[in-house]
């Protein structure tokens, strides 16, 4: 079923939760993943964790830039992770407000697809940087944790050009009002490092 996505302040708490671990793929599972897919196409995302749909169960959907179909994973443990990479990052739970973070440029990941079979793939990129947001959900940490100066944080308006045909999208910077409100959200991560 079409789940509503949880954002910040309604349910900060559930969304600073840790997930359960799944033991195996059974009915309670296949409901998630019915929500995920009946969800997906009703929001622009690269990806979205169990707790914004109101789950408490280890596993994401998400959809890689090479891939044709989302996929859902459970269980995703980092086991390596090489090399940083600061981008830009945004979230659904977190509208509005984009801003970059520090991420590891390559990862060696485990987990179960969505039919229960254990896998073990590496990412890089901006796929690795995907897959490491939406486990930071899982471990109730938000993209905002990672940011080195909340006031180098955007949103995104759209600008039409002089003749009134195309519109472009630009970065315009943070008000005081929503750097105020990250800040009274957020928990900052000590350091920048990427530690798994």
């Amino acid at each position: 079923m079409k789940q509503r996505i949880w954002m910040l302040p309604d349910r900060s708490d559930f969304l600073r939760q840790r997930t359960r671990k799944i033991k195996a793929v059974g009915s309670q599972e296949e409901r998630l993943q019915r929500d995920f897919l009946d969800t997906w196409d009703t929001v622009a995302a690269h990806g979205i964790a169990a707790p914004q749909i109101g789950w408490s169960l280890r596993g994401f959907i998400w959809k890689g830039e090479e891939m044709s179909e989302p996929e859902v994973i459970f269980n995703p443990k980092v086991l390596r992770a090489r090399g940083e990479l600061k981008d830009y990052d945004g979230c659904l739970s977190v509208p509005g407000y984009y801003c970059s973070t520090r991420r590891a440029e390559w990862i060696e990941l485990t987990g179960l697809t969505a039919a229960g079979k254990p896998f073990r793939r590496k990412y890089e990129g901006f796929d690795a940087r995907i897959l490491q947001h939406e486990i930071d959900h899982l471990d109730g940490v938000l993209f905002i944790d990672r940011i080195d100066d909340v006031r180098e944080g955007y949103t995104l308006d759209e600008v039409s050009s002089e003749d009134g045909g195309d519109t472009t999208l630009v970065h315009v910077p943070a008000s005081d009002e929503l750097i105020a409100f990250i800040e009274r959200f957020r928990r900052p991560l000590p350091g920048h490092a990427i530690v798994w």
